[in-house]
């Protein structure tokens, strides 16, 4: 995937990242360990007016990441085999082909997925004149995947292009990737409000002009300018780290603790925590940073980026927008329009 963006200071060499910048203030992210957390998911759909023959069900599988460590996910069904997916970041998932043999099977499929993951808290702050723990650059891999262009992260389209540039937000060539982020951090924060609605545009070219959209559209939204100015950026889909409360909503729908975050990688210091949504809905402070370069532990990642591509087998390639809630297909004759679903989000914090 060829690099892409104005202002663009850093090199690929070998198989290694290395940034820009040398002269700047110094940083480092001190990580704890905050807690060890099983999350459960439950989610069932039914069709009154359905004969399933055969079900075609996909979970994300929770990544390693800074400030997540020995993940585990258990998919409820005898058999589940792990595949990628077929977009260009070729993420894990879990498939289960699950034939209705019981008469329960033929209208509903219940679907449960575990996951367990050491959390970590991480801080951003000013290195010093001490040691500083040294920091793998990324892959050639890793930086291909965190700089492409794919599916709501959208960074090439024209209008996100003109936007982008007329807002100021070209990296210079002596700006350090922590003071750049900074201050689109910022300027996004001030530019933008939060709004949720089902099924709103959250591509990171709608959100640009839109001044507006909720947790997964402002990620991508900052996602988007980093990677116009090659910097690696990411975008985490999960849920936050506590069980959903009985009939508490997000807007209209029931809410069961969604969220999406974003981190920018900076050269010897790490993938640093971002949470522009958070920001704009809770930080009263003078500075208005809060939520960067701070994440308190208490959120777990399901998976990296939207925008998957699941190979089905008896539908062939489908997208699918995220697996923050698992995915499926269904074989078979009847009607699917009397569709009744549940959801459950459960965590259990390991003493």
């Amino acid at each position: 995937m060829a690099i892409y963006g104005h202002g663009f200071a850093a090199v690929l060499v070998g198989a290694v990242w290395l940034g820009s910048a040398s002269g700047q203030t110094k940083y480092k992210l001190e990580l704890a360990e905050q807690q060890t957390v099983t999350g459960t998911l439950t989610y069932s759909a039914k069709f009154a007016d359905l004969q399933a023959k055969e079900w075609i069900a996909f979970a994300a599988v929770a990544p390693e990441l800074p400030g997540q460590k020995n993940p585990k996910t258990v998919f409820d069904f005898p058999g589940a085999e792990k595949v990628k997916d077929k977009s260009p970041l070729a993420r894990s998932a879990l498939l289960a082909k699950v034939p209705a043999k019981t008469d329960d099977l033929k209208t509903k499929l219940s679907m449960k997925v575990s996951y367990t993951a050491t959390l970590f808290h991480r801080h951003l702050v000013e290195a010093g004149d001490g040691p500083v723990a040294e920091v793998k650059p990324l892959t050639a891999q890793e930086v291909r995947e965190a700089l492409t262009e794919h599916g709501d992260i959208d960074f090439k389209e024209a209008g996100f292009q003109k936007w982008w540039k007329a807002a100021g937000y070209t990296k210079g060539e002596d700006e350090a990737e922590i003071p750049f982020a900074r201050r689109v951090f910022l300027g996004l924060r001030a530019s933008h409000t939060y709004d949720f609605k089902a099924g709103m545009d959250r591509k990171a070219s709608a959100v640009c002009e839109g001044g507006k959209s909720d947790c997964g559209g402002l990620s991508h939204l900052f996602t988007a300018v980093m990677r116009a100015n090659g910097v690696p950026a990411r975008t985490l889909y999960g849920r936050w780290a506590k069980s959903a409360k009985a009939d508490e909503k997000l807007g209209d729908a029931l809410y069961f603790q969604w969220h999406v975050k974003a981190e920018f990688f900076a050269p010897g210091v790490g993938w640093v925590p971002v949470d522009l949504s958070v920001s704009i809905l809770h930080d009263k402070s003078k500075e208005g940073l809060a939520y960067f370069g701070h994440d308190a532990g208490d959120f777990l990642t399901l998976h990296i980026d939207p925008n998957f591509q699941l190979d089905t087998g008896a539908f062939g390639k489908q997208a699918i927008h995220n697996l923050q809630e698992p995915a499926f297909w269904v074989t078979g004759s009847g009607k699917m329009d009397k569709r009744i679903d549940k959801e459950g989000w459960t965590v259990e914090v390991k003493k």
